[in-house]
């Protein structure tokens, strides 16, 4: 934008915002949403004449809505609308901010035509941006373009555009939710009906303005949720407990169940079925002034006993664990007939939604607008038992949930940061079930964007917590600056960028200067059941970028010429020196002397020992999870190794004992407690105990879906090769579950088949096994243009099977027989495999 001056309304009250976790007054149902006076508008009017055409490239410090004439801006794409949600996104805006182009022409009319921008805090200056910015005025800069035969005219942001702070839309805030009283006329329809004023410039910031990176936020619209069941209540009735249980007026179930009548003084409770995140729409009828209030929540309150956690009388709905985000809806009928309210400056994180009135008001329809940041699902996956089928959906919701403009942690409380430790334990599991690419992309230069003058990598992208050195390279965290650009690379071809390679680079000399033993210790094995010492976490961490770091200075030494040589060689020298130091430090005579699950996971998945101590180390770990009864005791960092390190050292037994574990601590135990979406503590919530830790205790927190990687790379067999990364060759091979009857724990039974597919950037690779009379049978597809080296199970011991119909075997397949594995090369095409 040439010309665009960044604007404001100089009439906007300074909202003062600072860390919000300093507040423990908690969520509860005496909290209001103030009527804070209103959002920014501004507006511009301009001609058109007929065979013109309109665009305009638009940015905004704060979240921005377009209209024009009324109507709501959006691009069409193949013949339909669609919106951009919760524009501009999320950047550290000390930097950049991204701009969106539209076409306004098919808005438009000839003659005289009229732009108004809804203009509220959003990341900018709401309470999320912990005042990292400021109590700054919200802002907006944009060029209107009008083309035609006689060339083009510039209309561009300065101060001959008006603005007014007030209008329909009361307050807006992420955290907390969005006020609308439609007794106010909409400003987008009736702007004459407020007092404009002139907007005047803003100089406060003046971020670099860019177009987008990265996909933009949408509603997904084939995700679309309705209410199963609508439960109106009114008060309590006692029972026994402190806040005794619903009284129950009616129940509904099915489609349309929350279609009733609402009077002061009732509650309707409404169950979407899914852990969600997004904007619902409410469709109402009511008197003028009434007013609907919506509370979200993931849970119900399974009793009224504060001991249990509840913070309401069973049935409620749970609002507490939100912390001091109020995520809540008010909505103010204009008594105008049929009513729509969809709030467009905040998000929820939801499964329940709890409606009151102060009057009569008739609920025609609810829907649940599933919203995110738009990327194609990749991934399809099931399998002979169901309760693992349901957990891949339960990992796939927490995805669609958590990647919202930025990799967030959990998406409902008073946090949704980019918290890099959960981004980079779920990485390559997310590189499954969805094209992440560009989306990454984007994250990762936010990352660099937030780097700290001393080489640091800060704890969330973008930055948004207190500028410090302890909020910044902190192992597992930090090194999410380095390690997921080996995901993309891995998983879509993608190269490591100078500018990325230069940010490590300085990342590396701030490990140096800590000294051997590498990041700083914030976090360890984030809510392990066992605990690790951070120091040996940090350590293994440093390896593993040092190594990553020698890779990647050997690829752009190969690509680029003389600028990278002699990096490689540094890196490798460097992981010498911390691999000696680390078992100067931990390993003793009889081997580790940290024994954790964790630590024996990351000394094998690190390759940190020395190969006499492998096996014993292997024997350890194995031992640690059968005396636990086969169940886990990692937390985030042990958890995101696990499945994949057990399963590059051959004991994919475990995994599945792991896996079908119904015990606390395990992915099914969750599950069985209701769970529909991956939750951030093993024991977040408990039918024995209740809800867990109320200061920290999201029901939509993706870390432990990292199990899904294992899921494809393991179960189905699907991996890309390391050497051919972007999938120009893969690997084939399938690890069914080969556990003998005595080695199975008690109550779980064999995983007996496996159905995947993976839309990997060459085409779609299907893997699907099963048995068959006590053989191994298995079909797969090669995309076109791909080699894959097949590594085929033969758990019967021969060496014989048929190949799409013809006898065959590893031999005269030009492969060779490991023990009771078959591995050969095969191109392109779909197969079938039946043991002989």
């Amino acid at each position: 934008m040439k010309t665009a001056k960044w604007i404001c309304n100089p009439t906007r009250p300074r909202r003062i915002t600072g860390n919000p976790w300093g507040d423990r007054n908690y969520n509860n149902r005496s909290m209001t949403l103030p009527d804070e006076g209103g959002i920014v508008w501004f507006k511009r009017g301009f001609w058109i004449e007929a065979e013109e055409s309109v665009s305009i490239e638009a940015a905004s410090l704060g979240i921005f809505d377009l209209f024009v004439n009324g109507c709501r801006v959006g691009a069409f794409e193949d013949g339909n609308l669609v919106f951009d949600e919760l524009k501009p996104g999320w950047t550290d805006y000390n930097f950049r901010t991204a701009s969106y182009t539209y076409d306004l022409t098919p808005f438009c009319k000839i003659g005289e035509n009229l732009l108004t921008v809804a203009l509220s805090d959003g990341w900018w200056s709401g309470r999320i941006s912990f005042g990292n910015y400021g109590c700054r005025n919200t802002a907006f800069m944009a060029e209107i373009t009008i083309s035609g035969e006689d060339g083009e005219r510039t209309i561009a942001t300065g101060e001959d555009w008006e603005t007014i702070f007030g209008g329909h839309i009361r307050s807006a805030d992420i955290y907390d939710g969005e006020r609308v009283d439609a007794t106010y006329p909409a400003v987008q329809v009736s702007p004459d009906a407020y007092d404009w004023t002139a907007a005047t410039l803003y100089t406060e910031a003046d971020p670099l303005v860019e177009p987008l990176l990265g996909p933009p936020v949408r509603e997904k619209t084939h995700l679309l949720r309705r209410p199963i069941s609508a439960t109106l209540w009114k008060g309590a009735v006692e029972d026994g407990t402190a806040h005794g249980k619903i009284n129950t007026i009616r129940t509904k179930v099915g489609d349309g169940c929350e279609a009733m009548t609402i009077r002061a003084g009732e509650t309707l409770t409404l169950d979407l079925g899914q852990n969600m995140v997004g904007q619902p729409r409410f469709t109402l009828r009511a008197d003028r002034g009434v007013q609907m209030t919506v509370l979200c929540g993931e849970m119900l309150n399974d009793s009224g006993d504060p001991a249990r956690g509840c913070d309401g009388p069973g049935g409620s709905v749970y609002i507490k664990n939100y912390r001091t985000a109020r995520s809540r809806m008010s909505y103010i009928a204009s008594g105008e007939g049929i009513e729509t309210f969809t709030p467009a400056h905040s998000f929820f994180g939801f499964r329940y939604l709890e409606i009151i009135a102060d009057g009569d008001l008739v609920l025609e329809a609810v829907e649940g607008r599933v919203v995110g940041s738009e990327m194609t699902e990749t991934s399809s996956f099931a399998c002979s038992d169901g309760e693992v089928n349901a957990l891949y959906s339960n990992i796939l919701w927490g995805m669609r949930g958590n990647y919202l403009s930025v990799a967030t942690d959990c998406p409902q409380r008073d946090e949704r940061l980019g918290w890099t430790g959960d981004a980079q334990v779920f990485s390559g599991a997310g590189a499954y079930l969805a094209n992440i690419n560009e989306f990454m992309e984007k994250w990762l230069r936010d990352g660099r964007d937030s780097q700290r003058r001393d080489g640091g990598f800060a704890e969330v992208f973008p930055r948004s917590l207190e500028d410090r050195p302890t909020n910044s390279g902190d192992a597992a965290w930090a090194d999410a600056g380095v390690i997921i650009p080996n995901v993309l690379r891995r998983m879509y071809g993608t190269p490591i960028s100078k500018e990325h390679y230069d940010g490590m680079e300085v990342y590396m000399d701030f490990l140096a200067s800590l000294g051997e033993d590498g990041p700083r210790t914030t976090y360890g094995d984030w809510l392990a059941y066992d605990p690790t010492d951070p120091r040996y976490i940090a350590i293994c961490y440093y390896a593993c970028d040092s190594m990553l770091m020698e890779s990647y200075s050997r690829q752009l030494s190969k690509e680029t010429g003389d600028y990278y040589d002699g990096r490689a060689e540094y890196y490798a020298a460097l992981t010498a020196k911390i691999k000696a130091h680390f078992c100067d430090l931990y390993l003793g005579t009889e081997g580790l002397t940290q024994q954790s699950q964790t630590a024996c996971l990351l000394a094998l998945k690190f390759k940190m020992l020395p190969e006499v101590w492998v096996e014993p180390t292997k024997a350890l770990l194995r031992k640690r999870i059968v005396d636990n009864g086969y169940r886990l005791s990692t937390g985030f960092v042990g958890t995101g190794a696990l499945m994949i390190t057990l399963s590059e050292y051959g004991m994919d037994d475990l995994c599945y004992s792991l896996l079908l574990q119904t015990a606390e601590p395990s992915w099914l135990c969750s599950l069985r407690a209701g769970a529909t979406t991956v939750w951030e503590r093993w024991n977040s919530y408990t039918r024995e105990r209740g809800f867990g830790d109320v200061g920290m205790n999201s029901f939509n927190h993706y870390a432990y879906g990292a199990v899904a990687e294992w899921f494809f790379s393991g179960m189905a067999g699907i991996r890309p090769d390391e050497n051919a990364p972007g999938f120009e060759r893969l690997i084939l091979a399938p690890r069914p579950d080969l556990r003998r009857e005595e080695d199975i724990p008690a109550g779980q039974r064999r995983i007996t088949s496996v159905d995947a597919a993976y839309d990997c950037v060459r085409g779609r690779i299907e893997s699907r096994w099963h048995w068959e009379d006590g053989k191994f049978v298995w079909a797969f597809t090669i995309p076109d243009g791909v080699m894959a080296e097949i590594e085929l199970p033969l758990p019967s011991g021969g060496d014989r099977f048929m190949l799409n119909g013809i006898d065959s075997t590893a031999d005269t397949l030009g492969g060779k027989q490991v023990g009771r594995t078959a591995q050969f090369v095969l191109g392109a095409g779909s197969y079938l495999v039946r043991e002989c």
